[in-house]
């Protein structure tokens, strides 16, 4: 089950839009910043309805 979520780079402030895969459940991931190249660290949070929330955060926080 994919869907698309836009983020905002916790580094440069750029919107960018995502693939998520919640079929997998929670989870925690890094990605690069399509525009600055920063790693960012997603948290995907899945509950029972298959409904999720992305949170993302620097790698120095």
């Amino acid at each position: 089950m994919w869907d698309t979520v836009e983020i905002m780079c916790p580094y440069c402030g750029e919107f960018q839009q995502t693939d998520i895969d919640a079929s997998a459940g929670s989870q925690e991931y890094w990605q690069d910043c399509q525009v600055c190249c920063c790693p960012i660290l997603f948290h995907l949070q899945v509950n029972a309805d298959h409904d999720f929330q992305v949170t993302v955060r620097r790698d120095d926080e």
